[in-house]
């Protein structure tokens, strides 16, 4: 009885609400992202949500503003990762006998590499750009390390994006070029559509590298795209729309063969999909870009789910089973405790509905080339903001969906 009791304890601890992160960021859609970092920040994250805490933690200090403190939070989170990649044996007996929650939040594909792209920016705009190509370095690691066959997971075409226009402001034109080629095939892949931006800049980069071959068969792949005349600034800019999807819980409760007790089956999985995407515009007073898909990400996290489907319902059927067998165990000494047992047993058994739940919905990206000495950036219910140019030859401009800042980075 004292085991069965104990038993019972344990179950109920697994009971104990998930991070209230799901809730912060539906709340991210319309309430300023520094509102929402200060109530993530007054929040104690559980020990097996560290990584995900981190993560969000890091992309809301980055986009209000807080680049240095970015870096801190989302080096945090990568070394957490890093540090799961093994799961405990004590964790996976936790996840295959009460529910995956008593596992730490080891991250996604999408994650493992997503976070390389925004510490990239994170070091950009604190004026560290060999920081931003270390990190993109890794990524292109980390990457490789996730490749599967013909699968995609771990597959960012933005990843590769940012890694080109670090390159350039480099001026590592063979590497540009090529890490735009792979952004341009991670899209092919997906049946995306290739921006004019991304056209444009493998036009560009084969012509700046003199590479006739590439540059023909480019301008035949792309032929409206004409070379801008040499202009004073490359402005690079990037848009991030929106807020991500985040998991949902889909439980069915039956009865087991025998109709002595109730088993219940819990899964992640992801509402339906409603394509509203908006697009910021960067203009100079005489010509006007407006930004395009570089990455799906809501399509690219229910991919992760998807390729990490048949781990869950392994696990959700030893569960159901260990379940099943405790639940016969205490009816066999006392029909009352087994009705209990049974009770706990359902209550405790909950999906795994963790992820990175902050990050945009998409990636966009846009170029221009230009003379004069302000842009303009229009912003989807945010108004328009204005840059400053000076002389700098090269900049790269982030914006976003949730705010009216803007963050600009010059050489």
């Amino acid at each position: 009885m004292p085991k069965l009791l104990f038993i019972i304890l344990i179950l109920l601890a697994g009971c104990s609400a998930q991070h209230g992160s799901n809730r912060l960021a539906e709340e991210l859609t319309y309430q300023p992202p520094q509102t929402i970092l200060n109530a993530l920040q007054s929040d104690q994250p559980d020990t097996t949500d560290i990584a995900q805490y981190y993560l969000n933690l890091g992309y809301l200090q980055l986009i209000s503003g807080q680049p240095k403190s970015a870096i801190e939070s989302l080096q945090t989170a990568k070394k957490e990762m890093q540090l799961l990649t093994a799961t405990s044996v004590s964790e996976t007996l936790a996840a295959g006998t009460i529910n995956e929650t008593f596992r730490r939040y080891s991250g996604s594909p999408t994650d493992r590499v997503m976070v390389h792209n925004m510490l990239a920016l994170s070091y950009l705009f604190s004026d560290d750009i060999e920081g931003a190509r270390v990190e993109m370095l890794q990524a292109d690691v980390a990457m490789k390390t996730l490749i599967d066959g013909d699968a995609l997971n771990g597959q960012l075409a933005s990843t590769h994006l940012l890694t080109a226009i670090i390159y350039e402001l480099l001026d590592e034109r063979s590497n540009a070029f090529i890490s735009y080629r792979f952004a341009e095939k991670i899209m092919l892949e997906r049946g995306l559509s290739i921006p004019l931006s991304l056209q444009l800049a493998l036009l560009r980069m084969s012509d700046k590298m003199g590479n006739n071959v590439q540059y023909r068969y480019y301008k035949n792949q792309y032929p409206s795209v004409v070379l801008p005349a040499n202009k004073t600034h490359q402005v690079f800019s990037l848009y991030f729309d929106g807020v991500v999807d985040h998991k949902r819980e889909a439980s069915i409760v039956v009865p087991s063969f025998a109709g002595h007790q109730l088993i219940r089956v819990s899964v992640p999985t992801y509402p339906p999909r409603y394509t509203n995407s908006r697009h910021n515009t960067i203009n100079d007073g005489e010509q006007s870009k407006n930004s395009g898909l570089i990455e799906d990400v809501n399509r690219i996290v229910r991919e992760d789910l998807d390729k990490e489907y048949p781990s869950i319902l392994l696990l959700t059927t030893t569960r159901a089973v260990a379940k099943y067998q405790l639940v016969q165990e205490a009816q066999r000494r006392d029909p009352l405790l087994g009705a209990i047992v049974n009770m706990t047993t359902l209550i405790s058994e909950v999906a795994d509905v963790r992820s990175w739940n902050m990050l945009p919905a998409s990636i966009q990206f846009s170029y221009l080339e230009t003379d004069s000495q302000n842009v303009v950036i229009e912003l989807p219910n945010q108004g328009r903001q204005s840059i400053n140019l000076d002389k700098a030859a090269q900049h790269v401009i982030l914006a976003t969906g949730l705010s009216k800042d803007v963050f600009h980075y010059q050489q």
